[in-house]
């Protein structure tokens, strides 16, 4: 099957996302998280702290933070 045609189908598919169709869309866009870099911060209260604290953590190692 292809991207295209899972897409027009999906609609129609009654069925829960998979792990294998995860798989397969990664695969399909050439593994986009393989090229990226990122730290996902997520929750109600603290991630002005986190970020800070990883910000300082990741300049004083060198790296470059955006």
């Amino acid at each position: 099957m292809t991207l295209e045609e899972y897409l027009s189908n999906f609609g129609n598919i009654n069925r829960k996302p998979s792990l294998e169709a995860m798989e397969y869309f990664m695969k399909e866009f050439d593994y986009p998280n393989k090229k990226t870099r990122f730290i996902h911060i997520a929750g109600t209260n603290g991630k002005g702290s986190v970020c800070e604290m990883i910000n300082n953590v990741l300049v004083n190692e060198g790296y470059k933070v955006r």
